[in-house]
């Protein structure tokens, strides 16, 4: 997420709390470009029982409705965590300084050349959507929006227009990438 000097506090907490998550859950955290993204595959992805859990790391990104977007150009890869909402919305409006502080992991899943089956993008800055087949057969569609509003905390709007636009240019660059390594 974009250092943005214009975001109000409410928006600097969720950010922090968002990227606290991430910071947590992944190594090498610092060298990501992230952003939040709505998993639009995550209900269809849903065929574990009540009381069961994820078999893989596939299933649980697959079957998660809230992801970080992790991406990076050197080594070209995409890290997809998942995010609990319920988890990092309170560590907002909570009483600590620092809203990452307490942040619970997740596993993520990185997405790079040796698991990426294919990768398809459409959308402008305000809205994007973009695929991502894995070789495993999992398949995640993540919806980007420029603003960013949670029912959990509906008076602040996330505005991440400009880590949008960052992201489809970085997936064209990944997609130049995966077509320079497998041509036709």
């Amino acid at each position: 997420m974009v250092e943005q000097p214009n975001r109000g506090e409410q928006e600097q907490r969720l950010v922090a709390a968002l990227r606290g998550t991430f910071d947590v859950s992944v190594m090498n955290f610092g060298s990501y470009n992230i952003l939040y993204a709505a998993n639009l595959e995550a209900n269809d992805a849903r065929a574990v029982l009540p009381g069961e859990s994820a078999d893989s790391v596939q299933d649980a990104v697959s079957m998660a409705e809230h992801l970080l977007v992790g991406y990076r150009r050197q080594p070209t890869e995409i890290v997809l965590c998942p995010v609990d909402l319920a988890e990092a919305m309170p560590r907002i409006t909570g009483a600590a300084a620092d809203p990452a502080d307490d942040a619970t992991p997740t596993v993520p899943l990185p997405v790079n050349m040796t698991n990426l089956a294919g990768m398809a993008a459409e959308g402008d800055v305000e809205r994007a959507s973009v695929t991502i087949a894995l070789s495993t057969g999992h398949r995640v569609v993540l919806d980007v929006r420029g603003r960013v509003s949670f029912d959990e905390l509906p008076e602040v709007t996330l505005d991440q227009r400009r880590d949008v636009r960052d992201f489809t240019e970085f997936v064209d660059f990944f997609l130049d990438r995966l077509e320079d390594m497998n041509p036709v």
